[in-house]
């Protein structure tokens, strides 16, 4: 995942997932003959980098304009094979959205099972959920299975909280859906504001250095609710080289937080003496 915010570019992948011949590939397949040609690139298979001998589909759309943000979103269909477990998960390494492509007939539901718990632990090593990342399911080959079947595999799987499309990829059903709505959860995640992003508070305002008020907030023209500070105790003046008056004080904030502070008060003037 990458968000250029300079340029108001926004880069994702999403991951298509699931048990061997479950209809990964179609659903990139069908993704591909739908979508117009400027709106996707070509569908490609990239050897991986673990095993050159496998590959896995790729195929690059672009969704234009997204509130204001060029969008693109790059997907993919994991390798099925059983030993290709390392592979599988390497594409999950910065995944920001999935589409878990569940085979819907009754004899597939041990092998779902296991390619389900698979993304869990592989997710975890990473140390990510399913259930912080933009997912949905889809029950493909839904024609071919009998009317109890999804309901059944949907309560093993445990996922009520993730949105479900019963499909059949080989002739579009539920594909297009499955993609625009991961698609938008994945635009909208990426386009939170994380912490670092947030606006800083801010900053409090000191007091006066000869005599410190008790309260100590923001100028009347600063931000309404900037912090304040309230004046717990002070200690003895000290005076430094002659000429240089030291006052700690001991302030605390809403929060109860202690704060030690140290006023310095520079001597620039003399005094006459008392009659």
């Amino acid at each position: 995942m990458a968000v250029d915010y300079d340029k108001s570019e926004l880069h994702a992948r999403i991951v298509y997932w699931g048990p061997e011949a479950s209809g990964k590939t179609t659903n990139l397949e069908l993704i591909h003959r739908k979508l117009r040609s400027d709106h996707r690139g070509d569908l490609r298979s990239m050897p991986t980098r673990i095993d050159p001998s496998v590959s896995y589909e790729i195929l690059p759309i672009e969704l234009g304009q997204v509130s204001g943000v060029y969008t693109r979103i790059e997907i993919v269909a994991v390798p099925s094979g059983p030993d290709q477990a390392p592979t599988r998960k390497q594409l999950l390494d910065r995944v920001d959205g999935i589409v878990l492509v569940m085979d819907a007939r009754r004899d597939r539901v041990d092998d779902n099972l296991r390619s389900f718990e698979e993304l869990v632990a592989a997710l975890e090593a990473y140390g990510r959920s399913i259930d912080e990342i933009p997912c949905v399911v889809q029950y493909n080959k839904r024609d071919l299975a009998d009317p109890f079947a999804v309901e059944e595999l949907h309560r093993k799987l445990g996922v009520d909280g993730l949105t479900a499309f019963e499909a059949v990829a080989n002739v579009g059903t539920g594909v297009l859906q499955s993609l625009t709505t991961v698609s938008k959860l994945v635009v909208r995640a990426l386009r939170e504001p994380t912490p670092a992003e947030s606006p800083a508070a801010p900053p409090v305002a000191h007091p006066p250095a000869a005599e410190p008020p008790a309260a100590v907030g923001g100028t009347s023209d600063g931000p309404p609710d900037a912090p304040s500070l309230v004046l717990i105790s002070s200690g003895s003046p000290a005076i430094e080289a002659g000429r240089v008056l030291l006052l700690p004080l001991v302030l605390a904030d809403s929060a109860g937080h202690e704060h030690h502070v140290e006023v310095r008060v520079e001597i620039t003037g003399t005094r006459d003496p008392a009659p």
